[in-house]
């Protein structure tokens, strides 16, 4: 059965069918799976498929953050034997098979989660060796590999990938129980020492480091204001002239605001689209939802036509929801914040004010 192993920052845990929604968020990216040799998911009923067919077997973990709530999973690795490795040739050697979301790649997840899952492969199952290999480019996946000891064994000049349809040339290479333990406590020790590095590294980047608004009346200068008052930096794209729904006239916003420029166009709809286009990601604040063929329906249009990250929100009671949609993401982001304006949604200044506030903090 496959148990709990945890290390300083992760939890390796038995897949559940009820990961398939968290699984299809990180295994639908085209960047992701080819480089494991699978196709993207398409929907989530494929990943509980998947789950139910492939990861739900023994020696197969879902990785988790400890400190992301709700113990979602955020990548997989397993250890494979028999019919399921293309490497191991007996029952005492397995085959490391691993992945993780882009949005956790270069934060030293998939190396702590292997470290781990080795000592257990070697301690407590007693393999006499590991196999791993990585497809022809895959640099992130050779450095993973050589940080934990593995040695080249050969290369395969066209390993079949029936998933994906093909073949790929492949570099294989294995660890010794007798290499993972002269390397013993330097090894572990190393791994240890540079993921603590790291941690210290990700821990000192703050989740949002620059907030972007067009600065109409509302939600926009809420959330303005609340990065003024937070010291963040702020930004952001406005109309000619800094036409808001308050400032009719030149200079308009950029009087208040003069970290924001100004679009060729008057109009609200290009900055809209620009600043949609030069962030991180979408944050909307609309109580009540969108309003059909509003400004704020085509911020949702334009985050999807420039294939951005975008979360509407309708008040402070889903602040825990933004930070978690956030944290999945990334760490330093720009962060465009947009809503109705004040006219039609009177009291959503002070609702985007105090939300913005709490997610800087």
């Amino acid at each position: 059965m496959t148990q709990h192993l945890e290390t300083t920052r992760l939890t390796l845990r038995p897949w559940r069918e009820s990961d398939a929604d968290a699984l299809f968020r990180y295994a639908r990216d085209p960047d992701v799976g080819p480089r494991a040799g699978w196709a993207a998911h398409e929907s989530v009923e494929e990943s509980r498929r998947v789950i139910r067919e492939v990861l739900a077997m023994p020696e197969s973990y879902a990785i988790v953050l400890k400190r992301r709530a709700g113990d979602l999973p955020v990548g997989a690795i397993a250890l494979m034997f028999g019919a399921t490795s293309d490497l191991a040739r007996s029952s005492r050697e397995a085959e490391l098979g691993y992945w993780v979301g882009r949005p956790l790649w270069g934060q030293g997840i998939v190396p702590e989660a292997a470290a781990a899952l080795l000592e257990h492969a070697f301690s407590d199952l007693r393999l006499d060796a590991v196999w791993a290999s990585y497809y022809e480019g895959n640099e992130q996946s050779r450095r993973v590999q050589e940080k934990l000891g593995f040695v080249p064994d050969r290369i395969i000049e066209s390993l079949p990938r029936p998933l994906l349809g093909d073949a790929a040339r492949t570099h294989v290479n294995v660890l010794s129980r007798e290499r993972w333990t002269r390397m013993g406590h330097a090894h572990r020790g190393l791994i240890d020492e540079q993921q603590a590095e790291k941690r210290d590294i990700v821990e000192s980047l703050s989740l949002v480091a620059l907030v972007r608004s067009g600065g109409q009346t509302g939600a926009d200068r809420g959330a303005l204001d609340a990065a003024r008052e937070m010291g963040v930096a702020l930004c952001g794209w406005c109309p000619a002239g800094g036409l808001a729904e308050d400032c009719p006239e030149a200079p308009g916003l950029i009087g208040p605001y003069p970290e924001l420029r100004e679009t060729p166009s008057a109009g609200y709809i290009q900055r809209t689209a620009w600043n949609v286009r030069d962030s991180h990601a979408t944050l909307i604040v609309s109580p009540g939802g969108l309003e059909p063929k509003s400004g704020t329906e085509a911020t949702v249009d334009f985050a999807r036509a420039y294939g951005r990250p975008v979360l509407v929100i309708e008040g402070a009671g889903e602040v825990s929801r933004a930070r978690e949609w956030l944290e999945g993401i990334g760490r330093e982001l720009t962060l465009n914040v947009a809503g109705p304006r004040a006219s039609k949604a009177p009291g959503v200044y002070e609702i985007t004010r105090g939300i913005v506030r709490e997610l800087l903090s």
